[in-house]
């Protein structure tokens, strides 16, 4: 498996619960056009010495490498248009990470 790994906080007058509701509406488009195997939409509660991390983490988890490079290219087409757009106008300190399950 490998995941996109993506980092953010609201920006300053987003209602949390409300950017959670447009990440959610945002990963169904992903998840019907068959660009992402799945996801997760974690909020740090305790950041347990670790001030720089975000509020929250979003992990899109994607069966290869191709795949991501897929949906990445869909992206570049429609990254203003909803539900992208609007997400992108809500978030702040916007960091990404790339992964793929350790060999065992």
């Amino acid at each position: 498996m490998h995941s996109y790994h993506v980092f953010f906080n609201p920006k300053s007058g987003v209602d949390p619960e409300t950017l959670a509701g447009q990440v959610h509406a945002f990963m169904a488009s992903q998840l019907a056009g068959n660009l992402a195997a799945s996801y997760r939409l974690l909020r740090i509660h305790n950041k347990a010495g670790f001030d720089a991390l975000p509020e929250f983490q979003l992990i899109v988890d994607y069966a290869s490498a191709k795949n991501i490079e897929t949906a990445f290219a869909n992206m570049r087409s429609h990254f203003r248009d909803a539900p992208h757009g609007p997400l992108m106008s809500m978030v702040d300190g916007f960091r990404v990470a790339f992964s793929h399950d350790a060999s065992s």
